[in-house]
Parts: C-alpha cells; sequence; structure tokens
C-alpha cells in the first residue's frame, strides 16, 4: 500500500487529466473478502433454484405419489347418444351409459384434463383428481352451437 489511491472522480475545479482513467486503480479489496461475498451469493442463488424447482416438480405431474391414483366420476348431457369420455393419461374410450353417468378409473393424481367426445367434436374439462380418493365433476352439459361445414 505504498501507492497514494486516487478518488474514483478527478477533482473539480482542475484542468482535467486526459490520463487521469487510465491512472485510476480500482479500490483494493481485503483478501477473501470478495470470494466470500460471491460465495454467499452463489449459494444463495442455488438454494432459490433448487426450492423453484422442487416446488415446480411437485405442481406438475412429472412425479405421482406411490397409490397416487384416483377416480374421475359425473354425468354428460348430451342432444344425442353416443358420447364418450378419457383422459390423456388413460387414452381409453370410456362410453357414458344410457343415463349419462361415466367413471373414469385409476387416473394419476393432481391436475388433469377430461375429455368428453361427441360426433367428431371434443370438450376439455379441468380436473383435480385427489390422491387415492374420487373426484365429481358432476353435470357437463354437451351443446353443439354450430352447424358442420358440408
Amino acid at each position: 500500500m505504498g501507492e497514494p489511491q486516487t478518488p474514483s472522480q478527478p477533482p473539480s475545479g482542475t484542468p482535467i487529466d486526459p490520463d487521469y482513467y487510465v491512472k485510476w486503480k480500482p479500490p483494493i479489496i481485503p483478501p477473501g473478502q470478495g470470494r466470500r461475498v460471491v460465495r454467499v451469493a452463489i449459494v444463495a442463488l442455488a438454494v432459490v433454484l433448487v426450492v423453484m424447482g422442487a416446488i415446480a416438480l411437485w405442481r406438475s405431474n412429472l412425479i405421482a405419489l406411490p397409490g397416487g391414483r384416483g377416480d374421475i366420476v359425473g354425468r354428460v348431457v348430451a342432444p344425442t347418444g353416443g358420447a364418450v369420455v378419457f383422459t390423456l393419461t388413460n387414452p381409453e374410450e370410456i362410453p357414458v351409459a344410457a343415463d349419462g353417468s361415466f367413471t373414469v378409473p385409476n387416473v394419476p393424481a393432481g391436475r388433469q384434463m377430461l375429455y368428453v367426445a361427441l360426433t367428431g367434436m371434443a370438450w376439455e374439462v379441468p380436473v383435480e383428481v385427489p390422491n387415492q380418493g374420487v373426484v365429481d365433476v358432476g353435470v357437463i352439459t354437451v351443446e353443439v352451437t354450430a352447424e358442420p361445414v358440408r
């Protein structure tokens, strides 16, 4: 520390030295202090990323708890018969009974999309399936609001 440090800004009221910024040296940081700050920042960011990743994985359907499956039940009201229901995790089409009732068994727990298909059209119904439980989606009314193009 034999050399005197120059201030970060040239003093006001004095002629500007064109080599001022060439001669400027950064302030001296005590040994190890900068590394410690960087290490703490890296650890804090890593912890935040791990927590965010765990939350995203928990909320997704990529992991299923052991026995994490449930059933979806409900009723479809359609102008004609022949409606079927299915989910992408259980793509087997399940025909709707004559009274409109249906049961989709063994669906992974979590957020799922239930599809109701009728004569070439499908409707999506978001469903939250409980772990080892049954969710009732209630009555799904299917209405055709447009004529098909001929």
